[in-house]
């Protein structure tokens, strides 16, 4: 042995990559975050911003009156804000994305 060891779970987790990101993607198109009020630590009155400071696209979280809200008609479902929740019940809920009344 040279020294070097691969686990079976990195062994299967790299030959799984691709395909767990196509599913991935294909998932994220179908979902967006939504800001549970009874969980979330900004909305208890203490600051808290992680969602909205952590969140990649620009638009998608609003920071009002110290609340983050998320701009349904920006995110992308990518749940970085679901990630980074720090609340002892994760308050961002990932659903799905509601079909469009525009058509």
């Amino acid at each position: 042995m040279n020294g070097m060891s691969v686990s079976r779970r990195n062994l299967f987790g790299a030959f799984l990559k691709p395909l767990r990101n196509r599913v991935t993607a294909a998932k994220v198109a179908d979902r967006v975050a939504m800001i549970q009020g009874r969980y979330c630590l900004a909305y208890q009155g203490n600051f808290c911003s992680a969602c909205y400071e952590r969140c990649p696209v620009p638009g998608a979280m609003d920071f009002g009156d110290g609340l983050p809200r998320v701009v349904l008609s920006a995110c992308t479902g990518c749940g970085i804000c679901h990630e980074v929740c720090p609340a002892p019940q994760n308050a961002v809920l990932l659903t799905p994305r509601r079909p469009s009344m525009n058509g």
